[in-house]
């Protein structure tokens, strides 16, 4: 076709006079959905012959001819009215001056009807009178160039969507905006009657959710077809609200029927949902097989409407049997395993409670064993048997040792701003590896540490080529990666203090991380830059830059107006990591200018203060084991670094010193409901500062003080706890059980937090101690709680610490606020 369809043009632009305009066109209708379009017939066809079916035109082809392109001179669209001829520009491949085939064509009428905007699309090429040129005359199929004209036919769009009660001037229940997030069709798209009947059936069950059990939806669309434009209107017809009036379960002799009533999602005086009466039972049959009741049954419930329906009653019945305990657990079948890596699966012990839950999760734990060492196909045949002997349930488990699976294709899904490489260079799985269950999970969890991922999940299929191998596919759903943020605190130190943030955790869809900071006050005023980006081309080596001016107005000796320190400079961050990210190595280098002025003369502070400023030169480096599944809110896993800092010496500077450090964090999930967890937190750090060279003590700014929002925090920084005027050697360790109050797609938005923290700060080794009063050289103890609000971009502390060893006069509590994460 493209053949006919070239050489007729050719022919054509030999007959016509050159400086006659447009002198014939070629009708490409056939090629789409488009209805036919105008234009000039091409030889050997008669009126109405399709350019599919055209062997009439086979004459016109001279001996030897050979098909060449055309060259575009112009691009029209005809039949537009809403859509914008830039959106067209934008999907086809087709540029003015470019050359162009009978392919391009196909290929830019199907994406032109890809865009769901169309419901037709043709097209039209007429000869112009403007030459091609030079450099394409020898392969251009004709010596003019060509008009390419779209026709196309828009689908109308939706101008107005409304919802109507079919009782006139009655409102509806439900709002406009809970009925508009249950639609997927929206202002501005295009009509789509099979859309806008699936929105009839969601707004159906949405009623049906909320009560409404006989609500009818019906549809009806006005269109303009001057402008294209339709107004879709769901017409409600709602009926009575049905509400749950009784609930009764009978047979309940073990279990308490109120707990069992408080495990169903149907409670009385709530709204009746049919889709969850099925989960009810299964909810009920669970509770009593994780208290060992194997035999129970739980009827069909009956389910009766009052006469007006308003009022339902559900009745279940329960057959409870009797209990049984864990007996002896045996496992058949194994030979990659030694018997006492396979036992360690087992969740339970024997002589307790049956328990289905722990079960299950012992089944789970042996296919995940396997998993981890590629052997997916691992089949796991438990069979429970009664011993009357024991008078307990005996488990067997049988396995059945499948291949080793490999990885065939390993494969991103889903980005849309992010480059495909950023996602792929966290992956540790690639293709021919032995398939392994934690590598897989650890990949997830890198992608996820990037910050800016909304959830991850991990699709595996088996190959179409190979039995043995399997193809990996992480699909993922990325979040907003810009946070403009603003906010307000109070903390018992800095008083209200206000915040502002712009971060952007995904520049350029490389996960480079930008961020702009201001915190203000009336004792702080802090700005900072920075930019970071997590590998330095294919290394994973984290390289970044800082720039910060901070005020502060310290305490000191009581004083809590002592004196007022501020910082300008910038610094140069280098990270490389090693074995997919466990160990770290993170060097800092600092050049601050530090200022020490407005000291209160209203204190005596026996010449440990003195106004003026330095310049400090410092270079930090920390070496980390990291094995935790976030960065951001960990559940499980721990990180421990040592690490050293060194000022001035051999990087010049006014200030020399020498601080080694060590730090260590640890985080377990206790329990979970549903997926959310219940996290117990340990952190500690300790380090100890000398002097050195021109520097015969250590500088009021640079010692330790203990208390506040990143220590102690049922105590003031102002010389509560630890040594009056600084330690030199602090130790300082924090407990937190944490659990959420309010998550999204899988990660934790607000979380509540119990707390206990203890530490000490001393002037130098020989006055440690580790006892535990109000003594100046003893550890200091507090407990309180706090709210964590946790992003990536900008996380926030608030808490309330009460002090457990104030002496005699000093306040118990403090409120602190606290910005990123603890350590």
């Amino acid at each position: 076709m493209s053949i006919l369809a070239a050489a007729a043009l050719s022919s054509l632009s030999s007959a016509q006079n050159p400086s006659s305009g447009t002198a014939a066109a070629l009708d490409l209708s056939a090629v789409s959905t488009s209805a036919p379009t105008t234009g000039g017939i091409l030889p050997g066809l008669t009126p109405g012959s399709s350019t599919t079916t055209a062997p009439a035109a086979e004459p016109s082809l001279a001996p030897g001819i050979v098909p060449r392109p055309w060259v575009i001179g112009e691009i029209k669209a005809e039949g537009l009215k809403n859509v914008k001829m830039s959106v067209i520009r934008g999907q086809i491949k087709a540029r003015k001056g470019d050359l162009y085939d009978r392919p391009d064509l196909d290929r830019d009428i199907q994406s032109l009807l890809g865009l769901g905007e169309f419901e037709r699309v043709g097209a039209e090429l007429t000869l112009m009178d403007k030459p091609v040129p030079d450099n394409f005359r020898k392969i251009a199929g004709t010596d003019r160039q060509v008009i390419l004209t779209f026709t196309v036919k828009e689908k109308a769009i939706i101008k107005k969507i409304e919802f109507e009660n079919t009782i006139p001037k009655k409102k509806l229940s439900l709002s406009k905006g809970t009925l508009t997030d249950e639609i997927s069709a929206k202002t501005s798209d295009p009509y789509d009657r099979f859309k806008l009947d699936e929105d009839v059936r969601k707004l159906d069950a949405k009623y049906r959710e909320k009560g409404y059990l006989d609500a009818s939806v019906e549809l009806s669309v006005a269109i303009d077809s001057a402008t294209a434009k339709a107004v879709v209107t769901f017409h409600v017809t709602e009926g009575v609200r049905s509400k749950i009036d009784l609930v009764e379960i009978s047979g309940t002799h073990a279990l308490k029927s109120r707990k069992l009533l408080g495990l169903m999602k149907n409670k009385r005086k709530k709204v009746f949902v049919e889709s969850s009466l099925a989960d009810d039972l299964r909810a009920i049959e669970t509770e009593y097989k994780n208290n060992g009741y194997l035999d129970v049954r739980v009827s069909t419930p009956l389910v009766t409407l009052s006469p007006d329906k308003s009022r339902i009653s559900i009745a279940v019945g329960v057959s409870e049997g009797r209990p049984y305990r864990f007996g002896a657990t045996t496992f058949n079948g194994y030979i990659v395993f030694k018997a006492s890596e396979v036992v360690k699966t087992i969740d339970y012990k024997q002589g307790k409670i049956f328990n289905q839950e722990k079960y299950e999760d012992t089944m789970r734990g042996v296919q995940e064993l396997y998993a981890d060492v590629g052997r997916l196909r691992t089949r796991v045949n438990p069979t429970k048997t009664y011993n009357s002997k024991t008078d307990q349930m005996d488990v067997s488990f049988d396995i059945v040792e499948g291949p080793v699976s490999y990885l065939d294709h390993v494969d991103v899904d889903g980005n849309k701003a992010t480059k495909t490489y950023v996602i792929k260079r966290e992956v540790v799985v690639k293709p021919g590896d032995r398939f392994s269950a934690s590598r897989v999970r650890k990949s997830r969890e890198k992608i996820m540490n990037l910050g800016f991922m909304d959830g991850v999940d991990v699709d595996l299929q088996p190959s179409p080529v190979d039995p043995d191998k399997v193809d990996v596919t992480f699909d993922v759903t990325e979040g907003k990666p810009g946070v403009l943020t603003a906010g307000a605190a109070y903390s018992s130190i800095d008083g209200l203090i206000g915040t502002m943030s712009l971060q952007h955790l995904n520049l350029f869809g490389r996960a480079q991380r930008g961020s702009l900071q201001w915190s203000f006050g009336k004792r702080v005023q802090d700005y900072s830059a920075s930019w970071t980006t997590p590998w330095l081309g294919d290394h994973p080596t984290s390289l970044g830059f800082d720039v910060f001016h901070t005020r502060r107005i310290n305490p000191f000796q009581g004083d809590i107006s002592a004196y007022t320190e501020r910082r300008t400079g910038g610094s140069i961050r280098l990270g490389p990591r090693f074995q997919e990210d466990r160990y770290q190595l993170n060097f800092t280098y600092t050049l601050q200018r530090v200022t020490i002025g407005n000291i209160d003369p209203n204190h005596d502070f026996g010449g440990l203060l003195t106004e003026g400023a330095s310049i400090q030169s410092l270079l930090g480096a920390e070496l980390a084991r990291d094995t935790r599944d976030s960065i951001w809110d960990p559940t499980r896993g721990q990180r421990h670094a040592i690490g050293a800092t060194l000022s001035g010496g051999p990087l010049m500077g006014d200030i020399h010193y020498f601080k080694p450090s060590l730090s260590n964090q640890a985080h377990a999930t206790i329990f979970t409901v549903d997926d959310w967890p219940f996290v117990l937190s340990f952190y500690h750090r300790a380090a100890y500062i000398t002097p050195f060279g021109k520097s015969k003590t250590v500088a009021v700014q640079d010692r330790f003080y203990i208390g506040g929002q990143d220590s102690l925090r049922g105590y003031s920084p102002s010389g509560e706890a630890g040594w009056p005027n600084g330690g030199t050697i602090y130790s300082v360790a924090n407990v937190e059980f944490g659990f959420p109050l309010a998550r999204e797609k899988r990660k934790t938005i607000v979380k509540f937090v119990l707390f206990a923290d203890g530490g000490g700060s001393w002037n130098n080794a020989r006055d440690i101690s580790g006892r535990v009063s109000s003594e100046v050289r003893d550890l200091k103890t507090d407990i309180g709680f706090g709210l964590r609000f946790v992003t990536p971009a900008f996380p926030i502390r608030l808490d309330y610490g009460y002090g457990l060893n104030h002496p005699s006069g000093q306040k118990n509590y403090q409120i602190n606020f606290g910005l990123g994460p603890l350590f």
